[in-house]
């Protein structure tokens, strides 16, 4: 069972029975809920579906202050042991807070930016036309399941694009990422067997490029680890794992959740496609408007933190909740409007903020930038192929997965 310390003073007494806000139609559609907790209770002690207590701070302020604060922890407070012998993904960065989350992905960071992602856009431009032909050629006139024929290979092929993966590797390399993305109907060992071939697929790339550097993500990132140090070679290996896996499914369901917003707004979706140059600034409104996370990694309070009105005391688990602060009226005016002008829209919180603010972020962006323009250029009248209300959510609270997404493209142009 779990036990948290008595509130001080001054604090909201804990109901002897939490709210449980956070289940199956959370995941299908958490605005709602979001907002009412936002403005009737905006930091509130609820149970989670696993049957824990957690306090959710959903407004904007809030959000942003508790990224910034050092007393919510990601590591509980407590610092891996680094001689201890592990596999990749073992021990990722959300298992580190700073300075040690600070010295491990600061090997990485040089090979993130936006000048050194943009070196890829060709590349990712090519595969994503590829992948949209191949979808037309398959069609025969019907819809197009645009998540399995487009979202997901794309992102596995950027992902490829940025590790330089041999041709020949990427077909095994694929099965392992989709299992560790989304693990229902995975056996225990097949889990197990996933995480292996990704811990043996990445030490074995930072043994190939030792010998061979080359100018790729992995290169880069054993040249800053070579030149800086102040890490083991375990803790790379589980740097270049995580940065495969976050970099897939988020990038998929972000993907996905953006087409759904311009099935949901055909007037957005035709002034884009009149005016393709205004994609890479709806990017950002398209990330605000949906998230894949309604919630940040669940921290651990080290001391007792006020809110507002409210003292979340130390022990708590607390969830900062991105999704409603990017709909939070008190940051971005009408909220609940799609407006790719929004001037507002580069300060959503989906990508986080601070020490842990997501370092594939510009990756991310060029991959919908690319994605949004393919699709609408590609096809002039996109529409659902079913309800959008009959969409099937998986995932939970913290990761919301769209399994399918069928859509009807209307022909070429």
């Amino acid at each position: 069972m779990d036990t948290e310390p008595t509130a001080p003073a001054g604090t909201a007494p804990a109901p002897t029975r939490l709210p449980q806000p956070l289940g199956a139609a959370f995941v299908a559609r958490p605005g709602p809920t979001l907002a009412r907790l936002r403005e009737t209770c905006p930091v509130a002690r609820v149970q989670t579906p696993a049957g824990r207590p957690a306090w959710l701070v959903t407004r904007a302020e809030d959000v942003r202050a508790g990224f910034m604060d050092p007393r919510l922890s990601l590591s509980g407070g407590r610092t891996p042991d680094p001689t201890r012998k592990r596999r990749a993904l073992d021990v990722t960065l959300v298992n580190y807070d700073p300075p040690d989350h600070t010295r491990i992905r600061r090997l990485a960071t040089p090979a993130l930016t936006p000048a050194r992602v943009a070196e890829h856009r060709e590349r990712i431009e090519r595969a994503a036309a590829d992948l949209l032909d191949a979808a037309e050629a398959a069609r025969d006139g019907g819809p197009v399941e645009l998540m399995d024929a487009f979202a997901r290979p794309l992102a596995f092929l950027s992902l490829c694009e940025l590790f330089a993966v041999r041709e020949e590797e990427r077909a095994a390399l694929y099965a392992p990422v989709a299992r560790l993305a989304d693990k229902a109907g995975c056996t225990p060992r097949d889990i197990e067997e996933s995480v292996a071939r990704i811990d043996a697929f990445v030490r074995a790339e930072m043994a190939r490029r030792a010998a061979e550097p080359g100018d790729d993500l992995v290169s880069r990132t054993l040249a800053e680890w070579h030149a800086r140090g102040g890490a083991g070679e375990d803790e790379v290996a589980s740097l270049l794992a995580m940065l495969l896996l976050a970099g897939y499914d988020s990038t998929v369901q972000a993907i996905g959740m953006s087409v759904v917003a311009l099935l949901e707004h055909p007037e957005v979706q035709q002034e884009l496609r009149d005016r393709p140059d205004r994609i890479p600034r709806a990017v950002d409104e398209f990330l605000r408007w949906d998230t894949p996370g309604p919630f940040a990694t669940k921290r651990l309070a080290l001391d007792d933190i006020r809110f507002g009105d409210t003292v979340v005391p130390a022990g708590s688990g607390v969830l900062l909740s991105v999704a409603s602060a990017n709909h939070d009226p008190r940051c971005h005016a009408d909220p609940e409007t799609l407006d790719p002008a929004r001037r507002s829209a580069s300060r959503h919180l989906t990508f986080g903020l601070g020490p842990h603010y997501c370092p594939g972020s510009a990756l991310a962006r060029l991959e919908l930038t690319v994605a949004l323009t393919g699709i609408l250029t590609r096809w002039p009248r996109l529409t659902p192929a079913v309800p959008l209300t009959g969409l099937t959510w998986s995932g939970g609270y913290l990761h919301r997965r769209l399994t399918a997404l069928p859509v009807q493209p209307g022909g070429r142009p």
